[in-house]
């Protein structure tokens, strides 16, 4: 063999090598990624023979595991099940020893007139009843653990079906966009799985298809068909099975994607129908329960006051349970069945420290003991400085959490002791709250007019690389149109390509700087197709479609939740009509039983049933106000601003209104 064959064959080996080792390494990574809970290793053993023996035994269990895709094997997670079931049994007997013992001793059934300590073999034996209830909770305990943990795969699989069924839409629409931009299949299915911060569990699905294709070295087709089977959501199932014979078959991917995307935008329109009809039932719910029934309930134990008295107390208890676990509930039924916007990219940028190999001595120095705390006065003040470095939609609710403690602590401070409590508390939270208002809507506010920029701004990208320019040259020439709010970010994005940074490093850092997740999609997917290929006219134009649809389902979503926080608007202000004239109508009645002999009717306490009316109207308020911002806008912080309207005006009508 000639010197440059043996070279060559060297090379060839170290390059077999290198990649036999990147693969053991992945291997190894895939395998490590488990639930990491103690069990024995013989526990594990025993149940891996009994697997083997007899597989068809645990295929619920282990279709759930798949489903669910949980880092576990059927064996081990068996082995898991029964290991800490079995550990339940200490704190189960525990708990059933001081049940037995002192919450309820033998000697306490006497009080309730249950002799059973007459009984054999409690007479005879004082061990036997604490023995029952050590026993019985044990008992507990184990099947309670046991069930709860071999259960969970069940409920990670209904939780991940809803996930991947809502993420469907905006996947297929994104695997349009980059077949249209030239992207191959699996680095379309690599980047999807990749981005699990964009596209939530459906990341999964596609990571365990690139998973079996990289490190198992499986086909495509193959891979796709074990999480066809495997896959929790029956929609993404039939999608993945109609896709594998497009491709099988040499069919047209593009437009089966295209007409895919068109049938789930229809189906998406129905269930969107579905919801407001579901919602405008909740929303009559509510209104029945907890806004008309206390004031029915107030109206009724009134009368009951009068006439015997100490019913109120009893009202405000059960008022102030109920009407906040109720409203609760509403509030997260309603957040449950709100269509979910796609979520927006947070990531943050990593820095990469390269390690220099300098040995150290492993001895503490004093000479940078100055510069710890000189970074440490920075990082406090770029904490305090960053609200007026940044743009607004860049911020987080964090960012500005010291500015929105100021007015409120300011308040509390110079109010405190000068007037009532009551107002001081009200105050307090209204100062609390309009600050983040502010800011929550008028970040919203901008964000909402960036969103509705991008489309406009991807059809010009679009029509300058169709005419020849690439993504830089385009780039740079939008920047001299006046494009609104966008016109700042894409000026940002000219200047760091300008500065040497890539373009598509510039562009990440306008999906993090623009906190949506209409922007954090759409920027994904140019990304993708400017690292695929230079003409990406296709896919910006794929992008404009995709967010101008995205745009106005959500302010078509927008304008119909509306209406019902309107209709809560209304209920409220009928609670305060109502109240009004039903304390006018008591205190005519008051002043006109004053004079009936005594024990005819009870006292009357006016002050403890002005409270009792106050403190429900705010309760309703509150709760209400909440309620109207997830009806309306299906944001809990949304309805901070009507808990500030309910609350102020519940509170102007009880110190200038309702006086007695």
């Amino acid at each position: 063999m000639t010197p440059d064959g043996r070279r060559g064959e060297k090379i060839k080996k170290e390059v077999e090598g290198v990649l036999k080792k990147v693969k053991e390494e992945r291997v190894e990574r895939v395998t490590q990624e488990r639930i990491k809970l103690y069990v024995p290793k013989s526990l594990i053993k025993f149940y891996r023979k009994r697997y083997t023996k007899n597989p068809g035994k645990y295929t619920g269990i282990e279709t759930a595991i798949e489903g669910s895709r949980l880092p576990v094997s059927v064996p081990r997670f068996m082995a898991i099940v029964q290991f800490y079931a079995i550990l339940s049994i200490i704190p189960g007997s525990l708990l059933g020893y001081i049940f037995g013992k002192i919450v309820l001793p033998i000697e306490s059934f006497d009080y309730f007139g249950i002799p059973i300590r007459r009984y054999y073999p409690f007479s005879e034996f004082e061990w036997f009843y604490p023995a029952i209830s050590i026993i019985f909770f044990s008992l507990f305990a184990f099947f309670f653990v046991r069930n709860s943990i071999l259960s969970y795969p069940y409920y990670m699989a209904n939780i991940r079906r809803g996930k991947i069924e809502s993420a469907l839409p905006h996947t297929v629409n994104m695997l349009l966009g980059m077949a249209r931009g030239g992207v191959s299949l699996a680095a379309a299915f690599k980047f999807i799985a990749e981005n699990r911060h964009i596209f939530d569990e459906m990341s999964k699905e596609f990571g365990k298809i690139v998973e079996l294709m990289e490190i198992f070295g499986e086909d495509m087709a193959s891979a796709m068909r074990y999480v066809q089977t495997t896959t929790p959501s029956d929609r993404f199932s039939n999608f993945l099975d109609n896709f594998l014979n497009v491709v099988e078959s040499g069919g047209d991917v593009v437009e089966y994607l295209k007409l895919k995307s068109e049938q789930l935008l229809e189906e998406r329109e129905k269930y969107h129908s579905l919801f407001f009809e579901t919602l405008q039932l909740i929303a009559e719910i509510y209104l029945a329960m907890f806004i008309v029934t206390p004031l029915f309930f107030l109206t009724v134990l009134v009368v009951f006051q009068i006439l015997q008295g100490g019913v109120l107390t009893g009202f405000k208890l059960a008022l102030f349970i109920l009407l906040p676990v109720g409203s609760i509930m509403i509030i997260y039924m309603v957040l449950g069945m709100t269509p979910k916007e796609p979520k927006a990219s947070f990531v943050r940028e990593e820095r990469i420290i390269e390690d220099l190999g300098v040995r150290i001595n492993g001895k503490e120095g004093g000479e940078f003991r100055i510069r710890k705390y000189r970074r440490a006065i920075n990082r406090l003040k770029g904490f305090l400085l960053l609200p007026f470095r940044e743009v607004i939609y860049s911020l987080t609710i964090r960012a500005v959490s010291f500015y929105l403690i100021i007015p409120p602590l300011i308040f509390f401070i110079l109010s405190y002791g000068r007037i009532d409590l009551e107002s001081v508390l009200i105050g307090t939270l209204i100062a609390l709250f309009l600050p983040l208002i502010f800011f929550i809507e008028y970040r919203e506010r901008v964000i909402r007019r960036v969103e509705k920029q991008i489309p406009d701004f991807l059809r010009q990208l679009a029509g300058l690389n169709e005419a020849g320019l690439n993504v830089v040259e385009a780039l740079k020439y939008v920047t001299t149109m006046e494009i609104g709010t966008l016109n700042k970010e894409i000026t940002k994005v000219k200047r760091d390509v300008e500065w040497g940074e890539l373009v598509t490093e510039a562009l990440r850092k306008l999906e993090t700087r623009v906190r949506s997740g209409v922007v954090s999609r759409v920027v994904s997917l140019v990304v993708k197709a400017i690292e695929s290929t230079p003409s990406i006219r296709d896919a910006l134009y794929t992008a404009s479609i995709y967010s101008e649809m995205e745009i106005e389902a959500k302010d078509r979503i927008r304008g119909q939740m509306s209406m019902y926080t309107i209709i809560i608007y209304i209920a409220f202000l009928v609670f305060l009509y109502t109240t009004y004239v039903l304390l006018n109508n008591i205190m005519s009645i008051f002043q006109s039983i004053e004079n009936l002999p005594t024990g005819i009717v009870a006292g009357i306490d006016l002050k403890m049933l002005r409270e009792t009316f106050y403190q429900t109207t705010l309760m309703v308020g509150f709760f209400s106000g909440l309620t109207a911002g997830v009806m309306g806008e299906g944001k809990i912080e949304s309805g901070l601003k009507h808990v500030i309207v309910f609350v102020l005006l519940g509170y102007i009508f009880f110190t200038k209104i309702i006086v007695f």
